[in-house]
């Protein structure tokens, strides 16, 4: 799709804003569903709820912080997604075929705009081959045959491809490839069959692979969207239709119909993306965040500029997983509408599978796990009434724990906070927590293992308070 949006209009240019990840960080508040974004969480063994304390879980989504495209590393970062999901045994089996969605967008011609701040595009909109590289390997691990993985992806131009690492991933892995843009191997397309939950469309024109694949994964880019507001896993699905029976006149470049056939584009886009859930639903979700970008999905748009989460993202719901991947990036996943990185809004199509079944966009249904769980954390909605009017630090609980424990504190104001465990005698221990905290309650979840049984201490330090209390960590 290289010309994803009509984006001449002067207004639409002097509308640019910068969206770093400090911006959209500093702009999510406590009482937003009762989390924060908490990248002054530090320690592995900090375990961020993300939640109320009476939560009823009904997906889990995996989470691991990560900093470079390194092949062994990456490998190693989603094995332990994962793993932390409890294996890939509930998602795939030997002998079945399994298509893995790449997110390609706007062609090799975008990969070199000068919006890229000389990053590589693979860096910036486009699923990096080494994250896709390393859920092949995965799964080749798990038994399937490399004959049996197909990555499919709607090709702007075979250079997409073939020039920036996956035709040789997936070559050296033995995969297959189909170019969902066309109807080889087969003679013609097949419609797709939406279902009972249609919003609009009853049926999609897709390659007859997607009809014949047993494991649909979408290997998205964790991005927003200039149009929807994020795209994630789901939002990927648009590229499984050729382009060609979904263009325009008006818009030949992108599959318009999709955007607006069925009226204004900020509710049809939502409906198409649902519609396209059901008709090829996604069995597990992966989502590199580890370089990407903020304030649209290509280059092409006026907001569009690169940012680094550092995270990789994974799981079996993929609205869950998206909705988590949108809360990192600032969208509220649980409200009816997205904001749009150039202003306005768009339906939110993660609510909408939700009110479907479809899985959860609520953040206190979504257990998080992995190494990574901690960047996002509770903290209460602030009432000023009903508030004290100083620092607290609460008693931890349980006390004895085992492996774990939770650690609470008020901040009347936002500061600058150090939350850091020590043994007696004084050695530290831990650092939970350093960085700009916002006011209100906040919740940390300390996990032990590793360290010997005994008493610790945890002090929370500002600008002008210390204080310290007594846990036992009881083997």
């Amino acid at each position: 799709m290289k010309n994803e949006k009509d984006l001449s209009s002067t207004a639409q240019k002097q509308s640019k804003r910068s969206y770093s990840r400090r911006k959209f960080i500093n702009t999510l508040g406590s009482s937003t569903a009762g989390l924060i974004a908490a990248p002054y969480l530090l320690s592995k063994n900090v375990f961020g709820y993300g939640y109320q304390n009476n939560s009823s879980y009904v997906s889990q989504v995996a989470l691991t912080q990560a900093d470079s495209y390194s092949r062994a590393y990456v490998k190693n970062k989603v094995a332990h997604l994962f793993e932390s999901l409890g294996g890939l045994s509930g998602v795939v089996k030997r002998g079945d075929k399994v298509a893995l969605k790449l997110n390609l967008v706007g062609g090799s011609g975008n990969a070199f705009n000068e919006a890229h701040q000389g990053r590589s595009v693979t860096e910036t909109m486009w699923t990096h081959p080494e994250v896709f590289r390393a859920v092949g390997e995965l799964l080749i691990d798990e038994g399937v045959n490399p004959a049996d993985i197909y990555a499919v992806e709607a090709l702007w131009d075979d250079e997409s491809y073939n020039d920036f690492g996956y035709r040789a991933a997936q070559n050296e892995l033995g995969m297959q490839f189909v170019d969902l843009n066309k109807p080889d191997p087969y003679d013609d397309y097949m419609e797709l069959q939406v279902g009972d939950h249609k919003s609009y469309y009853n049926s999609f024109t897709c390659n007859r692979i997607l009809d014949e694949i047993d494991v649909y994964v979408s290997i998205a880019k964790m991005k927003q969207h200039f149009s929807a507001g994020v795209t994630h896993s789901i939002k990927n699905q648009v590229g499984i239709v050729p382009l060609q029976p979904y263009a325009t006149h008006q818009n030949p470049g992108r599959r318009d119909a999709l955007h607006v056939e069925g009226g204004e584009e900020g509710t049809h886009l939502p409906n198409a993306i649902s519609d396209l859930f059901f008709a090829c639903p996604i069995h597990l979700s992966v989502i590199d965040g580890i370089m990407n970008s903020v304030g649209g999905e290509g280059s092409w748009n006026p907001t569009f500029e690169p940012a680094d989460y550092n995270v990789l993202l994974a799981g079996k719901d993929p609205v869950a997983t998206d909705s988590v991947a949108s809360y990192l990036m600032g969208n509220n996943p649980e409200l009816d509408r997205f904001d749009l990185p150039a202003g306005g809004q768009a339906d939110n199509h993660l609510k909408k599978l939700n009110d479907f079944g479809a899985g959860t966009n609520k953040m206190s249904e979504i257990r998080l796990v992995g190494d990574g769980a901690g960047i996002i954390t509770s903290a209460s909605p602030e009432n000023l009434s009903h508030q004290p009017h100083s620092i607290v630090l609460g008693d931890n609980f349980p006390n004895p724990f085992n492996p774990s424990t939770s650690i609470t504190f008020y901040l009347p104001d936002r500061q600058s906070v150090q939350l850091k465990v020590y043994t007696v005698t004084g050695q530290e221990v831990d650092t939970l927590v350093n960085g700009v905290v916002p006011a209100g309650h906040h919740e940390i979840r300390w996990n032990a293992s590793g360290v010997a049984s005994g008493i610790y201490l945890y002090t929370l330090t500002t600008n002008n308070f210390r204080v310290s209390k007594k846990m036992i960590y009881q083997k």
